[in-house]
């Protein structure tokens, strides 16, 4: 069974995966193998150069993960680009994973996942959502970027309607651990239920 567990900046997915973890699913975290991907010297990178500029290069030659974000998250074309060019390296990756994984449930953790390639490897889609509000707090505090910057990257992403249509399951995570852990315990069993 393999389910992507996805949701907009902020909203927690990370969190509930870990629980999910924790309960027996194998998690395979897309952002972890975005950095590896994106590795200096690597394909994806030279792509990224090509379609960005040199300036999203450090001195080292390693990519400037902020400064990237910076210029991809200003508009929605720039976005677009993104992830069209690091999506194929993304998939090959948590392809050659899956293949090599004798878990029974295995969840796919990315912030877009719906409408990518890894969308088709997908037996189900689970959103995580939160309150505009704790989702701003808390990129703010994870990144230590301001307000404005943590509101432009919501902004960039597509809205709760998109992904509840899109998805077979919702996941509030605005209150409480107790009331998350038991939303996601109810979820695990659904999935080992499918």
């Amino acid at each position: 069974m393999i389910f992507g567990i996805t949701g907009g900046s902020g909203s927690g997915k990370t969190t509930v995966s870990n629980m999910l973890a924790h309960l027996g699913a194998e998690i395979i975290d897309t952002d972890k193998i975005s950095r590896e991907v994106t590795g200096k010297g690597s394909d994806c990178l030279k792509e990224l150069t090509d379609a960005f500029g040199k300036e999203i290069l450090l001195p080292s030659g390693e990519l400037n993960r902020r400064y990237l974000a910076s210029v991809a998250f200003a508009d929605k074309e720039k976005t677009a680009l993104l992830s069209r060019i690091t999506h194929k390296y993304i998939k090959s990756e948590t392809l050659r994973r899956i293949e090599n994984s004798d878990a029974e449930i295995i969840g796919i953790d990315g912030a877009v996942i719906i409408g990518s390639p890894v969308e088709e490897m997908c037996e189900k889609i689970v959103y995580v959502t939160a309150r505009r509000g704790v989702r701003t707090e808390r990129i703010m505090k994870r990144d230590g970027i301001t307000r404005g910057e943590a509101e432009k990257r919501i902004d960039a992403q597509p809205d709760d309607d998109f992904y509840i249509k899109h998805s077979d399951y919702v996941i509030d995570n605005s209150f409480d651990t107790d009331a998350l852990e038991k939303s996601v315990r109810e979820l695990y069993d659904k999935l080992k239920g499918v």
